[in-house]
């Protein structure tokens, strides 16, 4: 029997808000704005802990960069020096990359909130609770599993923050003395962003919503280029950010798919971008070493 066209239709248009606001998974429905952000404080202080906790990891933060480099260096991935020299040998991609690592993620993710608070009431439930389950996950291999990022682990790369004194990060009371420098592995840039082009994509039935993951793609590239992260990190960011969307979210064949497409768009634009980067051998890397880090922090 052939289906009717009304039924043929409903499943070709966009996913409106509504299949969102069921409860499922472990989301939690949308609060009232104080109690929003005061789980958004809550989260900045779970983060500040963590923070705390794993200051005397130095050494294991080193060593677990160190198993990062290697295992690119097997694989034929290690594109971050690369990256690094040509955005650090020119001031203006420099400063941009720089800017862009220390408030786009910040802003971005509070605009998306806000607006999906505002404007998407009934998504905003599921969609937040995605978020603070992946920003959680993180947390927990932050402590567990703490790694220093390229800028303080491989030799020759440039610090792009520091040299650049992009937002005070020269000074030791400037904006890098607020966040975890042993939080590489997952990459909560890349996480924040991937969530950010999830959300537009899944509560908007524009044509043009599919560029939203030109965003996680680009934030890929800058934390490459600045050092702050491996591509391996990038990896965990994207998957923490699947898994959050997961512990949250009924997935439908649908949303499965337009997600899985929606990644793999990020994915390969970051992949054409680096396509021409020069890659390591496949010898033995030379053992990491805390090359700028100062022997209390890093």
């Amino acid at each position: 029997m052939a289906a009717h066209p009304d039924i043929l239709r409903a499943v070709a248009r966009p996913m409106r808000t509504s299949a969102l606001a069921r409860p499922a998974g472990l989301a939690w429905p949308r609060l009232p704005a104080w109690a929003e952000l005061a789980t958004l404080g809550a989260g900045y202080a779970a983060y500040a802990l963590v923070r705390l906790a794993v200051h005397s990891a130095r050494r294991a933060a080193f060593g677990h960069a160190e198993q990062l480099w290697q295992a690119e260096r097997r694989l034929h991935l290690t594109v971050e020096p690369y990256l690094n020299h040509l955005a650090g040998a020119h001031r203006l991609l420099a400063e941009a990359a720089g800017y862009y690592y220390g408030l786009f993620h910040f802003i971005i993710t509070a605009l998306v909130l806000a607006w999906l608070y505002l404007r998407r009431p009934a998504a905003f439930g599921q969609l937040r609770s995605a978020l603070v389950l992946a920003t959680t996950a993180a947390n927990v291999v932050f402590w567990a599993w703490p790694a220093a990022p390229p800028r303080f682990s491989v030799p020759g790369m440039t610090d792009i923050l520091v040299t650049r004194d992009i937002l005070g990060a020269a000074h030791p009371h400037g904006a890098t003395s607020l966040v975890n420098l042993y939080a590489a592995m997952p990459s909560l840039h890349v996480a924040w962003a991937a969530w950010c082009a999830t959300a537009i994509v899944t509560t908007t039935g524009t044509r043009w919503r599919h560029l939203a993951w030109l965003y996680p793609a680009a934030t890929i590239l800058v934390v490459l280029a600045s050092a702050n992260h491996f591509l391996l990190d990038t990896a965990g960011g994207l998957a923490v950010a699947g898994l959050g969307v997961l512990a949250a979210s009924r997935i439908t064949p649908l949303l499965a798919r337009r997600l899985a497409g929606g990644l793999w768009a990020a994915i390969s634009v970051g992949s054409y971008a680096v396509a021409g980067c020069p890659v390591g051998s496949t010898g033995r890397a030379p053992r990491l070493l805390p090359v700028t880090a100062p022997a209390d922090s890093p």
